[in-house]
């Protein structure tokens, strides 16, 4: 009796979760994924909940696991997750942590690979494709954005495209505060520092210890932000 009562006690966040984990798991999956809930959400605030998921494996109940409170310095404050008409595809175990956001567009596509872990306030915005391979970590305070949510007007004609896939290699870890943004490409079995901010491809041996220490840079000349016509088409 007593071990059935620890087993109950170390479940008692799962409970609370049943009602908004039923609802996702039976809105999104097939009735005999869904029975199984696969995708267990704590303390949820569902925005919006259009498009799709997808687990491409072999289903289990509680493979995804997302808001639960897993690092005490920061609010235990569950998980936002709004949908736009996108898709999110789970591979294999994945466990977002509390305090965290994930905003997928109407043409969004972010695939979650086995075994990803974010242990806390993770901000995931996918308005274009993001690719998270296999065991994949992230510490504190991460921010992974595929779009900048307005374009720049080039001085010769035209604008940039604003947006652009985000593709994060197997074995990766990053520290905490790292920011991941548009055109992204990391090698597979690499350590980011704290505070590391990417933008393009990493180019860098596998094995190793990638930071962001350098001076301030001039990227680009010639564009501006025009605030009258900077709308982004995906």
């Amino acid at each position: 009796m007593g071990n059935l009562i620890r087993k109950i006690w170390s479940h008692r966040h799962d409970f609370r979760s049943i009602i908004y984990s039923g609802y996702v798991n039976f809105r999104y999956l097939p009735f005999k994924d869904a029975i199984k809930f696969p995708i267990i959400l704590y303390k949820p605030k569902l925005l919006r909940l259009k498009g799709k998921i997808r687990i491409d494996c072999k289903v289990r109940y509680g493979m995804v696991r997302l808001g639960f409170n897993m690092v005490s310095l920061y609010p235990n404050s569950g998980i936002i997750i709004e949908n736009h008409g996108g898709t999110i595809v789970f591979k294999g175990n994945c466990i977002v942590g509390n305090n965290s956001a994930i905003s997928v567009g109407k043409s969004g596509v972010v695939i979650f690979g086995n075994n990803f872990i974010s242990t806390t306030t993770l901000r995931l915005a996918v308005y274009d494709h993001v690719l998270f391979k296999e065991n994949v970590l992230f510490g504190w305070d991460t921010l992974v954005i595929d779009t900048d949510f307005h374009k720049l007007t080039k001085k010769s004609g035209g604008y940039n495209r604003g947006h652009a896939p985000i593709c994060i290699g197997a074995n990766n870890w990053f520290g905490n505060g790292c920011k991941i943004l548009k055109r992204t490409q990391t090698p597979d079995n690499c350590v980011f520092s704290t505070g590391t901010i990417l933008d393009g491809k990493v180019e860098a041996p596998e094995y190793s210890v990638v930071g962001c220490v350098q001076p301030l840079a001039v990227k680009a000349t010639g564009v501006w932000r025009n605030e009258r016509d900077d709308k982004i088409e995906y």
